[in-house]
């Protein structure tokens, strides 16, 4: 399963989706702002994820995605200030029990040169 956060999210998306969220001020209240951002960032997504066979295991790749989205922002906005170039690592961590260990699922390995510009999609290189 998803982080608490995530599956919050999608549990907020979900009820916004089927009619059932209590739409209120308070939810525009940003009393825990991360979890605030979690589920404003996943509302684009509510279609794919209602739609999937498997809405637990699509959620994850839904965060990423919806946080690629900034990623992408920001390297484009920031790459005036790339001085000799800039490796972007992205993808999904997946979280064990304390007595196992925990993975790395890399969707995005890219380098950009100091002009900002896309060089190289490395991630077959960590295949």
């Amino acid at each position: 399963n998803c982080c608490g956060s995530a599956i919050a999210a999608s549990n907020y998306l979900q009820s916004i989706t089927d009619g059932s969220a209590d739409i209120n001020p308070r939810i525009q209240q940003f009393s825990d702002f991360q979890q605030s951002a979690v589920q404003e960032l996943i509302l684009p997504f509510g279609k794919r994820l209602s739609r999937a066979d498997n809405r637990m295991r699509e959620l994850p790749y839904a965060i990423y995605d919806s946080q690629e989205v900034m990623v992408t922002d920001i390297v484009n906005t920031g790459k005036a200030s790339i001085k000799a170039g800039l490796a972007v690592l992205g993808g999904i961590q997946i979280n064990t029990s304390p007595d196992t260990l925990d993975y790395f699922h890399p969707l995005r390995f890219d380098y950009f040169d100091g002009d900002g510009n896309l060089v190289e999609n490395m991630l077959p290189y960590l295949r």
